[in-house]
């Protein structure tokens, strides 16, 4: 199965909004990270594939 790749469109430090083609989702903050680690890790125009996303909930 290949991984899905996910372009950050916006993200306001409480959720990130992503685009894969014509799929969007919205990502909540998990609550064990600071506001200022989810927008280092979700960047705005920056990419994430579904594997990273996954650990980022897992940390």
């Amino acid at each position: 199965m290949k991984t899905k790749t996910w372009k950050v469109i916006t993200n306001t430090g409480k959720q990130a909004d992503l685009e894969s083609g014509f799929e969007k989702k919205e990502v909540q903050k998990p609550t064990h990270i600071s506001a200022r680690d989810f927008i280092h890790w979700l960047a705005a125009e920056s990419r994430i594939d579904d594997n990273s996303l996954r650990s980022l909930f897992k940390l």
